[in-house]
């Protein structure tokens, strides 16, 4: 059974599920510009709310205290991206997003008519591709 809580049950602060825990792993896996310090932050990671209700997306709190190294600054948008793919059906993209140097949210934006309602599984993730220019497969 996948590791789901209700979102109108959780409080900014909780920890992050299995699922997003390991959808997190993934996305900072690699050696992109900043995926080091992305990892570091990740330790001290939870969940951070929803930043718009009818979708999976949400974001990321780096608990305040926590020493971690800054993420170097991009050109913007997501700092990486993964592809979600069903065999040779493209489904979307988890895009990793980055506020000042820290890490801000997870989304997923889907290529169908609604919001990704439900994070993909981490079976379903293909190629990284990090936006500094490097591009990553896995």
């Amino acid at each position: 059974m996948e590791d789901v809580r209700p979102h109108t049950t959780r409080q900014a602060g909780a920890a992050l599920t299995t699922l997003e825990s390991a959808l997190l792993e993934r996305i900072c896996a690699g050696s992109w510009r900043g995926s080091e310090e992305a990892r570091a932050q990740l330790v001290h990671a939870r969940w951070g709310g929803k930043d718009h209700d009818g979708d999976a997306c949400f974001l990321i709190h780096v608990l305040a205290g926590a020493d971690v190294p800054r993420i170097p600054s991009h050109a913007g948008g997501p700092i990486a991206t993964l592809a979600v793919a069903d065999g040779d059906e493209h489904l979307g993209w988890l895009e990793l997003w980055v506020d000042d140097g820290r890490l801000h949210s997870l989304d997923y934006s889907t290529f169908s008519d609604t919001a990704g309602e439900t994070l993909p599984g981490v079976h379903l993730l293909d190629g990284i591709t990090a936006h500094d220019g490097m591009e990553q497969s896995r």
